[in-house]
């Protein structure tokens, strides 16, 4: 059996997978990777490892990581697609794009999951509520020719 640390060393070469890649709640630009049709809203580290789990992939997952655009999103998970020959473990999934594509579709269709908006998160949403609309203000500004 391998030793933690063991483990850390193997998987850097490993595909990384972030929860919020397949958040339907979240832009492209704020690191959304699946157009949001594909995608579901606030995934889970656990629920991302069941599927893992499910399609027969090695991982690892790592709570404390943070996400590179928002450091308030913790957590990612290392993923071993391809054996030492270059032959991916699960003909499925070939790419990460399909590997992200398949978790989704599999988080949909786990029964009576429960949607956990997390805390900082439900906060932010408090307190832009309660800000005052504030209207937008046009520059009237006259054209001079200058003659």
């Amino acid at each position: 059996m391998q030793t933690p640390e063991q483990i850390k060393v193997e998987s850097k070469t490993w595909k990384t997978i972030y929860p919020p890649y397949i958040d339907s709640t979240l832009t492209t630009s704020q690191g959304r990777r699946l157009g949001k049709v594909n995608c579901i809203p606030h995934p889970q580290l656990m629920e991302i490892s069941q599927c893992l789990s499910s399609l027969g992939l090695r991982h690892v997952i790592d709570q404390h990581a943070g996400f590179p655009k928002d450091i308030f999103k913790q957590g990612r998970i290392k993923v071993r697609l391809f054996a030492d020959d270059k032959k991916p473990y699960n003909p499925q999934v070939n790419c990460k794009h399909s590997l992200l594509q398949s978790i989704a579709k599999m988080i949909k269709t786990i029964p009576n999951r429960k949607v956990e908006v997390p805390a900082y998160l439900a906060q932010m949403e408090i307190e832009k509520q309660n800000q005052p609309r504030q209207k937008k203000q046009t520059l009237n500004k006259k054209k001079h020719k200058n003659a």
